[in-house]
């Protein structure tokens, strides 16, 4: 299918638009899942047995890198909602 079967397709905005619902349920399924499974590990029983504290900075560092991401995540999904106006306001 070329590109050019996508401009008079009056089904692409329904897929679009079903796009868009699935990529910010998605993103909010996936902050969910994370925090509660990085809110279950225990990294001072898994720290017992080892030298130092690895286990609790790999976890600190996970979750830093995690806060960073799903700080940023909501301003992707901001662009694509803004995408979809504007296709819509192109069309008027």
């Amino acid at each position: 299918m070329n590109h050019k079967s996508f401009l008079k397709d009056e089904d692409a905005d329904a897929r679009m638009i079903g796009g868009v619902v699935g990529i910010l349920v998605t993103l909010i399924i996936a902050v969910l899942v994370f925090y509660n499974i990085a809110g279950s590990i225990d990294a001072t029983t898994i720290d017992a047995d080892l030298t130092g504290t690895p286990a609790a900075n790999a976890t600190e560092a996970t979750l830093d890198q995690a806060a960073t991401f799903f700080t940023i995540a909501p301003i992707i999904a901001i662009v694509v909602v803004a995408v979809v106006i504007l296709k819509y306001v192109g069309q008027i």
